[in-house]
């Protein structure tokens, strides 16, 4: 597949108080929800699991991704990417999508995929007034750098930092991509 999506579904919901990806909206699991979202052509699913992985897959049954386990996710969401970054296979980007980000569309999605194929960035990010949000697309050049974030210096966002004259940000317009689902107030959401 031209790209990979890292759907990050490993966490342990503490403030939402039971497993947030499992509830759900208009009789959707949240997992699931953002998960078809994200099946796209040319793109594989990554769906990185850890703790009730069970229910993770119950929620996800009968649709065909593929699975990554992360053994060590209380230590945080930096150990999801790593586990799903090693399962990848993409020759042109890896997208990292927090599963709690309960209203993401597949049009943003494209529009992050096109913007790279477009544009050749290393680094791409949606933005909603300014502020970036997700899928992060991460060019397959950067795949090692993935590999080797640590929580400790801040994952993803240090990443980011570090390699910021090579980011294209694309503003879409909507909240959905900065919108995620931490506690029971986040399910109120008005595009």
């Amino acid at each position: 597949m031209d790209y990979d999506l890292i759907i990050l579904a490993a966490g342990e919901s503490t403030r939402f108080g039971e497993n947030k990806l499992i509830y759900r909206i208009d009789g959707i699991p949240i997992i699931r929800r953002v998960t078809m979202e994200a099946m796209l052509p040319n793109v594989r699913v990554i769906v990185v699991i850890g703790h009730d992985p069970d229910k993770i897959k119950g929620a996800l049954e009968g649709i065909n991704v593929n699975y990554a386990y992360n053994e060590d996710y209380k230590k945080g969401m930096s150990q999801s990417i790593i586990a799903g970054v090693r399962l990848s296979e993409a020759v042109k980007g890896i997208l990292i999508l927090p599963g709690d980000m309960a209203y993401i569309k597949s049009h943003i999605i494209e529009q992050v995929i096109e913007t790279h194929t477009r544009t050749g960035a290393n680094i791409v990010i949606p933005t909603y007034k300014s502020r970036g949000g997700h899928p992060i697309l991460f060019d397959v050049k950067l795949r090692s750098e993935l590999l080797s974030i640590k929580e400790e210096t801040r994952g993803l966002k240090e990443m980011v930092q570090r390699h910021g004259d090579q980011v294209y940000k694309i503003e879409v317009g909507t909240p959905a991509v900065i919108h995620d689902v931490d506690i029971r107030d986040d399910l109120n959401f008005n595009d």
